[in-house]
This record gives structure tokens, sequence and C-alpha cells, in this order.
């Protein structure tokens, strides 16, 4: 199978230093057609979400500032462009509670830290078919 948009430009957001520089290394090594643009904050990826035009976000769901749910949301109001971004959380946390799971859609996946580095291209492209194959499904009548 074969990405629609290729490469997939990624926006990667997330605080830990060392968390943000495995990521990028895993999806540029998973000779996946990945693009990916990687922000230490939320408000630095704002600032480059214009000229990146990323078809993915994956983003860290607890971050100091601006949480990752607070920042999709902030996103998905930019402008027409972005308000249907699929989203996939990066997450510690067992339990993770959406107040407003709406202003977030699509979530097409949640991923689980600590993850395996060596499977995150090949977990990451797959949650990317189910989506394009779910969004470009017929609508039944």
């Amino acid at each position: 199978m074969t990405l629609i948009h290729s490469p997939l430009k990624i926006l990667h957001v997330d605080d830990d230093h060392p968390l943000r520089l495995m990521t990028r290394t895993a999806l540029n090594r998973s000779g996946k057609s990945f693009l990916v643009e990687s922000c230490a904050s939320a408000h630095e990826a704002l600032s480059k979400i214009e000229s990146f035009q990323p078809h993915l976000l994956l983003v860290d769901y607890m971050m100091p500032i601006m949480d990752g749910p607070s920042f999709v949301a902030k996103v998905h109001g930019l402008n027409d462009a972005f308000c249907h971004t699929p989203v996939v959380f990066i997450t510690g946390k067992d339990d993770i509670v959406f107040d407003n799971r709406a202003a977030l859609e699509p979530i097409i996946g949640i991923i689980r830290k600590p993850f395996a580095p060596t499977s995150l291209g090949d977990d990451l492209e797959q949650l990317w078919m189910g989506y394009e194959k779910l969004s470009s499904a017929e609508p039944e009548l």
C-alpha cells in the first residue's frame, strides 16, 4: 500500500528533548516516506504550522503551558486548512480524558509511552492507512 501523501508530513510536538530526538530519529530511520518537523512546545509548533502544512499531528498529551489537547483544539480552530488535521497523541498515562473530544477529532490513535522506536514508523503508517481508508470510503445511503 502507498501513502496518498508522499511524503507524509508529520508535525511532532513534545516538550521532552530526548524523547523528541528519539521519535524523530526513529521515524527518519523507519524507511517510510515521512517528513518530520519536531517542536519543543505548542507555541513553537503554532509558529511553524502555516509554513510546514502537516498532514498529521503527533502530539504529547501532557506538556507545560499548553497541553496536547489544547494545542490540537487551537490548530483545528486556526482555519479550514487545519480544521480536520488528524491527530495521534503520545502519552504515558493509562487513562486519558478528552474534555471536548469533538474539537480534537479526528483522533486516529494513541501511542503509549514507552514505545518501541523500531516499530513507531510501522505503527504510524498503520494508523494513517486506516484513517485514509475510512476517510475515502463512500458514504452509505
